[in-house]
């Protein structure tokens, strides 16, 4: 025993030191990856040869699950470090190296059930995009839901509108409708939230003075919290859950070409989409098959890692479901239907990447087992692991520290394994049902569009989609209570203390990853129906006759209103319901008090615009949606400390209920 300590305690030392010398030493970094993939290669070949129960049927059929659970996602963690192996040195391009023949551009705004308020701002950021020669800019709204009023605001906002008879194929048959209908050299995809900032064809044009350049992808960023950051009271301590794959995957991508078409923020060259014959229809997520094609026909794709162009992520945890659950069986359709690793054209690492992205779905169903093999041993007495506590210690614990430990490092400490658990637990029960339905009972479900716009007054809890979750957690802590019964002898059990051990802290952690899961169903008031921007510009406050009352400090703001301060001791006749101008930049904003909240030293206002004509109006979206991303404040992202997640939940529920 003494002998198993001290390679223990070595090895989890040595993982630590080279841990501390990578984020210094980037060779360290591949050093701890490779330590991962021993350590935990080590741990496979153990549980193959010793650990594989036996005895009755149903014990080794649930220990092949497991086994095969474990080996699935070890296989997902290789492809993922390897994508990670090296750093994507390729160069950013200019608009300049295109000088003087422009190519023109189509900005395709795909909608079918968004809000007037919500395609508005996406239209006038559009127009308000930077390009040498605006003429070569057409911008097109593409209406699949058949609406007088969105074909009456491009009307007013002098932009193309194309509508179509039926919704054959979706989004996809919606964007081929209007690729028939238009002739610009290059095409722009937009989701009908996501507002394109001043610098988006800036920033992702000139990449096309490449003859084979076929498309270029810009991360989804999002302006609103995400349901984990909301529901979790953590806007400032959470990165949102998409950030990871949008910002760092995508980017590792690039060095393969194998970048993934996301639906939207998306360039393509009209050619390459005419190579392929449009976008790819017949399944979900046509964006996954459209990109794979383009690049089976040899077409070169980049990413482009700026923020240029931000909508609005799920606002509710049925909303997230409905999303996810979109991806999930879309993945498992492509997969039916063109199976990467058939797909002529694609390079060998280009089809292993796009197994990846068709094989992490499955990882829900992983998540489940991994769940429920405890359960099945302490409540039914069924075996899935035939191991002593030492043998875990020895195998299983360097292996698991090296993963911690290596991922934390990839991240750069902006995500973890911890949290990530959280995240796939979550939707694992539900992830796992749909991949079920589609992959092997080939369900018929259609495409779903996820709502935009949510806002209410209202706390509530989803009891309905969290019923999968709360079983999960009731049966955990009975079965954790049993094994701490078994461990103090009030209780008796057939089978050694080793394998209760085990199991006592399997459950353990389950337990505490659980009680984090239940949570994000509970939904907090979202009271605002358009997203507030910081803000630090000079401001005057003006009578109705535009004579200057007070100079004041815009705080935060949107196309609806703002929050201004006033530093200043004076006495100041101002009051609730009181109209008002607000002057920024020479645009005299009409305006409603809503709110005086007296400060130390001056006073903040809460103020709702009354009446913005259109050049005020897109001066606003300019100067929050649509700023140029050369102008946003340096991008800190946000650390994934649990122990600050704790306090913000805690913190934030108990501020909640005194309200």
């Amino acid at each position: 025993m003494e002998n198993h300590v001290f390679f223990i305690i070595t090895s989890i030392f040595i993982l630590f030191i080279i841990y501390f010398l990578s984020k210094k030493y980037f060779i360290f970094k591949n050093i701890l990856i490779s330590l991962y993939i021993i350590t935990m290669t080590i741990y496979i070949v153990w549980r193959i040869l010793y650990t594989l129960p036996h005895g009755s049927a149903i014990s080794v059929l649930l220990g092949l699950l497991l086994l095969i659970a474990e080996i699935g996602s070890f296989v997902l963690s290789i492809t993922f470090y390897f994508l990670f192996w090296k750093k994507n040195t390729k160069e950013d391009k200019e608009l300049v190296e295109l000088h003087p023949n422009y190519p023109t551009v189509d900005i395709f705004i795909a909608t079918y059930n968004e809000s007037r308020s919500i395609l508005k701002r996406t239209i006038i950021a559009s127009k308000k995009v930077r390009y040498p020669d605006l003429r070569k800019v057409e911008i097109y709204v593409l209406d699949d839901g058949d609406r007088e009023e969105i074909a009456l605001i491009a009307k007013e906002l002098n932009v193309k509108y194309i509508r179509r008879d039926n919704n054959e194929n979706a989004k996809a048959g919606n964007l081929n409708n209007a690729l028939k209908e238009t002739k610009g050299d290059l095409v722009v995809t937009l989701d009908a939230d996501m507002v394109p900032r001043v610098d988006f064809l800036e920033k992702t044009v000139g990449y096309f003075e490449d003859s084979k350049m076929g498309f270029i992808q810009a991360p989804q960023t999002f302006f609103n919290n995400d349901p984990y950051q909301f529901n979790f009271f953590s806007e400032k301590n959470l990165n949102n859950d998409q950030d990871f794959f949008m910002r760092r995957i995508e980017n590792q991508k690039d060095i393969y070409n194998s970048v993934m078409y996301i639906g939207s923020n998306a360039v393509f060259r009209r050619a390459a989409l005419e190579s392929i014959g449009g976008f790819s229809t017949g399944v979900i997520t046509e964006d996954l098959a459209t990109g794979m094609f383009i690049q089976a026909k040899g077409w070169e794709t980049r990413f482009v890692n700026k923020n240029l162009a931000s909508g609005l992520a799920p606002e509710n945890f049925a909303d997230l479901i409905k999303q996810r659950d979109r991806w999930s069986r879309g993945n498992i359709q492509v997969a039916r239907k063109w199976l990467p690793l058939k797909i002529k054209g694609l390079n060998k690492v280009q089809k292993l990447l796009y197994m990846d992205g068709i094989h992490y779905w499955f990882s829900g169903i992983y998540k489940m087992i991994f769940m429920l093999a405890p359960l099945w041993f302490v409540l039914f007495g069924f075996y899935s692991l035939n191991a002593r506590f030492s043998g875990i210690l020895t195998f299983w614990l360097p292996s698991f520290i090296a993963s911690q430990l290596a991922f934390n490092r990839v991240s750069q400490g902006t995500q973890s394994i911890l949290l990530t658990n959280i995240y796939e637990t979550v939707m694992a029960p539900f992830i796992s049902y749909s991949v079920i339905s589609d992959a092997v009972l080939k369900s018929k479900k259609g495409f779903t569009v996820t709502n935009k716009g949510y806002n209410t007054d209202k706390k509530y809890y989803n009891w309905r989609l969290s019923l999968p979750l709360l079983i999960l957690l009731f049966f955990s802590i009975i079965a954790l209570c049993k094994s701490i019964f078994v461990i103090f002898n009030i209780l008796p059990f057939e089978s050694g203390k080793d394998a209760i051990y085990i199991n006592a802290f399997w459950l353990l952690y389950n337990v505490f990853i659980l009680i984090f899961a239940v949570l994000v169903p509970f939904e907090r008031p979202r009271f605002r129906k358009s997203e507030r921007f910081l803000s630090s510009k000079e401001a005057q406050l003006l009578d109705k006759e535009s004579h200057l009352i007070i100079d004041c400090k815009v705080m935060d703001w949107n196309e609806l209103g703002a929050g201004i301060t006033i530093e200043s001791n004076n006495k100041i006749e101002l009051k609730e319901e009181q109209k008002i101008i607000l002057s920024v930049n020479g645009y005299e904003l009409e305006s409603v008090i809503m709110r005086i909240i007296p400060k130390k030293g001056g006073t903040n206002i809460g103020l709702i615009f009354t009446s913005l004509n259109y050049e005020q109006y897109a001066y606003l979206i300019t100067q929050t949606y649509a700023v140029a991303s050369s102008e946003l404040p340096i991008r800190e992202e946000k650390g994934n400390n649990i122990g600050k997640l704790l306090f913000d939940i805690f913190k934030g529920h108990f501020i909640l209920k005194k309200k």
